[in-house]
């Protein structure tokens, strides 16, 4: 059994400048007071934008997964959408992950994610239950979350950084997650390209 789940990948670039993004915040929660707040900081390698999680998964329906999932993403049109605004979930009264979100073309992408929750409910895979949230999962507030809420708000450590550049979206990847003692290692397994224009 594999873990896995459907994502499009981040370039080098972004990637870099999301790593900025998360040293100027953890900067900022520090001066405010809020080193003793345990925060779990997503490796800028790590991050990219999930479209559904399928969990542990035989590696005999990696193919079913292609076979489902390449005519959905191949007939879409490649896009970007701009990455800016950072927020947490669920809010800031006890926040359990520290995000930043996208704009711009989110129509598309919202309706790509639901292509592809679709495509895989045919084969098997339980629709998702919640309205699907594009974002990028910058952290995790491991404890005293409630401590963490009250110092982003004291310190505006979460303000600013209302455009850090774009996402291309141009390939929905099937990718493996191995967790190991250092983090969740990931692995790409399937590469669908979406339709150049």
């Amino acid at each position: 059994m594999i873990r896995t789940f459907v994502a499009v990948e981040l370039d080098r670039d972004l990637r870099t400048v999301l790593g900025r993004v998360q040293a100027e915040v953890r900067e900022r929660c520090v001066r405010g007071g809020g080193q003793d707040v345990r925060v779990q900081w997503v490796k800028p390698d790590s991050i990219h934008l999930t479209l559904k999680f399928l969990g542990a998964i035989e590696e005999a329906r990696i193919q079913d997964i292609q076979t489902a999932l390449g005519p959905v993403v191949v007939g879409q049109p490649r896009f970007s959408v701009e990455v800016g605004g950072l927020g947490v979930f669920p809010d800031l009264r006890a926040p359990r992950v520290i995000w930043i979100g996208l704009s711009g073309r989110v129509d598309e992408l919202v309706r790509l994610a639901a292509d592809v929750d679709r495509a895989l409910h045919i084969i098997g895979f339980p629709l998702e239950s919640r309205p699907w949230s594009p974002h990028l999962t910058l952290a995790r507030v491991k404890e005293r979350s409630r401590e963490a809420g009250k110092g982003f708000a004291a310190t505006g450590a979460l303000n600013g950084f209302t455009s850090v550049g774009s996402l291309s979206i141009s390939v929905a990847s099937l990718m493996q997650s191995e967790l190991k003692p250092s983090g969740a290692v990931y692995s790409q397994l399937l590469a669908l390209p979406l339709k150049e224009v």
